[in-house]
């Protein structure tokens, strides 16, 4: 009889290793190399002075080794599609856990204090990437009630084998040589560079793709986004981290559209930036002379600069937020 009981553990926990190893398999054949892990793997393996969060719009507006260039400073850009100011947050943390930057620059997009945080692979792609840490901890705690426990559990659940098939050796051979490489990411439209800084190719206006923002109202302003931006600001303070708030430049076309939203919206966040004492360039408003809005300088209604923008863009800030080290 304590034969048989021991015989049935055994194939139990036998059973659960089978299964767990298949679904490790799967990950590692299914589960996409993005951005994300290039940029979580910048920021614990390296000491980055300057980190970059935001959105897109940053992702491909702020170069960092144009922005650090003669600082004497090293830098990395975290921003990226999708991010919200909880993804923004649990970066910071990861960030000061390994080698707490002095200074931290986040775009504040405000389409994204007006929107929660969108289900879907996108919903776990930061938290999946980061080591086993205090921040990762901390990040399963605050996204665990709202996550499929599947996804949470194996990242490779919410991606089909019939559309992740071909792409099963690039995954294979990346993760297993600890590749990573830029230009990996580099298309026939962008350029990916080491420092996360997204380069794309001028676009003709005829070209840009078609426009749906998310318009800012004040009385839609989700209070879970504010709680992750006061969190921001006082994990800055609390280090005695340079924080420094941006909105980066609009097409004029673009803000004539719908000028009354984008009003509020600057509003808002100058309002909230003076009251938390924070450091705040928009440039679509106090700071809208500085930097041209013409939409040759764009890819998109979004707001997405050109690589020559960018870089252009880039230097401007420097000068207007580092003072150059001989």
């Amino acid at each position: 009889m304590h034969n048989t009981k021991i015989f049935a553990v055994l194939k139990f926990v036998g059973c659960v290793a089978v299964f767990t190893a298949i679904l490790l398999l799967l990950d590692l054949l299914l589960y996409p190399c993005t951005y994300v892990r290039n940029d979580v793997h910048a920021l614990a393996s390296g000491q980055n002075d300057v980190v970059i969060l935001g959105t897109s719009n940053s992702r491909m507006g702020i170069d960092p080794d144009t922005l650090l260039k003669g600082t004497g400073l090293k830098g990395h850009n975290l921003a990226n599609g999708g991010e919200y100011l909880c993804d923004s947050y649990y970066m910071l943390k990861l960030a000061v856990e390994e080698n707490r930057p002095s200074t931290v620059i986040l775009d504040v997009d405000p389409g994204y204090l007006v929107t929660e945080k969108e289900k879907g692979n996108n919903y776990l792609l930061f938290y999946h990437e980061f080591p086993f840490s205090a921040a990762k901890l901390s990040y399963l705690a605050a996204i665990m009630p709202e996550s499929d426990f599947r996804a949470l559990l194996f990242p490779s659940y919410e991606y089909p084998l019939k559309s992740m098939l071909p792409r099963i050796p690039s995954n294979v051979r990346v993760k297993l040589s600890g590749d990573y490489s830029a230009d990996q990411f580099s298309t026939a439209n962008m350029v990916y560079h080491a420092d996360g800084f997204i380069e794309r190719y001028p676009v003709a206006e005829e070209n840009f793709p078609g426009w749906n923002p998310v318009l800012f109202e004040k009385d839609k302003v989700k209070e879970d986004n504010i709680s992750y931006l006061n969190k921001i600001v006082r994990l800055c303070d609390e280090n005695n981290i340079r924080l420094v708030a941006t909105t980066l430049p609009q097409p004029d076309r673009s803000l004539v559209s719908f000028p009354e939203n984008y009003e509020a919206a600057w509003d808002y966040l100058s309002d909230y930036m003076k009251r938390n004492g924070v450091e705040y360039y928009n440039f679509n408003r106090e700071y809208y002379s500085s930097f041209s809005h013409d939409v040759s300088c764009f890819v998109d209604y979004d707001g997405h600069m050109n690589g020559d923008s960018a870089e252009k863009f880039s230097v401007l800030l420097r000068d207007m937020l580092f003072e150059k080290k001989s």
